[in-house]
């Protein structure tokens, strides 16, 4: 993520903070421009933390301390063009269209954050990865609990339409258990948006064991999880009073889903095509009609 998005950057890693952080981290985002003339001791007095833990808080948001981080604050506030309705919580009093432009407004920001943690190395790498195990006939093996599941689906249905072998199951454990037949020339791909379920590592463990190649999707911050991995894209999600940080999740990493399926495709365009157009004409035989 570029520095000029420091505050969406913040607010990425709050679930993956301690307690003290968050608490920092929260004071910050309430008061971004008014950082901008506290020094380290008065932040941390007024946030109730120490001035070692706002030094250590800079740093591991990538900075070289607190003054790089007013610097950098100082370049986001300057130049930042949010839409002031996405820092608005929702309320009892807002209509319909009231809702849905406030959904609207997080789930543009979340999308737009995500450009930046977004690495082009590591989505070519992921794109190699998936293809080349295509290639050598392994198998490709997709996992996600709860929510992720249903990106794990989607994935599925993706490498499907592109003729690609891949195993899923909704079930957690049966994810478990197939798992024990992977091999060191299959893949993992791993949904998991907080990276705090169990079986997310155990999953990841068992394809390292087994040596196999893992990507992971995943939202920013998630570092512990992503250091087993051999490929990490990180989503971006903005976070509200009504944590719709998890509604915007599943919308961003299907637009994931979505890029990587279409970076495949123009791998093989004339295939793609082929592949399609037999689709359809089977589905016509059926009386289905595609474009209807």
């Amino acid at each position: 993520m570029s520095e000029n998005n420091i505050l969406s950057k913040l607010e990425s890693m709050m679930p993956f903070f301690s307690n003290t952080e968050k608490k920092l981290g929260n004071f910050i985002l309430a008061q971004p421009q008014e950082i901008l003339n506290m020094s380290t001791s008065e932040i941390a007095q007024q946030s109730q933390v120490s001035e070692a833990t706002v030094i250590r808080f800079t740093r591991k948001l990538g900075l070289n301390g607190y003054t790089d981080f007013k610097l950098t604050l100082s370049a986001n506030l300057n130049n930042s063009n949010l839409n002031q309705s996405i820092i608005t919580d929702m309320s009892a009093k807002d209509s319909p269209l009231d809702i849905y432009k406030k959904l609207s407004a997080f789930t543009i920001a979340s999308i737009k954050s995500t450009e930046e943690t977004l690495n082009d190395k590591e989505l070519i790498n992921a794109v190699e990865l998936i293809h080349s195990t295509h290639r050598n006939q392994a198998r490709i093996y997709l996992t996600g609990v709860g929510a992720s599941s249903t990106l794990a689906m989607q994935m599925q249905v993706k490498l499907m339409r592109l003729n690609m072998n891949s195993t899923f199951f909704e079930d957690s454990h049966l994810q478990l258990e197939s798992l024990t037949n992977i091999t060191e020339n299959d893949l993992l791909i791993c949904f998991t948006t907080l990276g705090k379920s169990i079986q997310a590592y155990q999953y990841v463990e068992i394809a390292n064991k087994k040596k196999a190649k893992v990507i992971l999707i995943t939202q920013f911050g998630n570092q512990k999880l992503s250091s087993k991995t051999d490929v990490t894209l990180y989503i971006s999600s903005i976070e509200n009073n009504l944590r719709l940080a998890s509604q915007t999740a599943i919308t961003v990493q299907s637009m994931v889903i979505d890029t990587l399926f279409l970076a495949l495709a123009l791998k093989d365009l004339n295939g793609i095509t082929n592949d399609v157009k037999i689709t359809n004409e089977i589905f016509k035989d059926f009386g289905y009609y595609m474009n209807s």
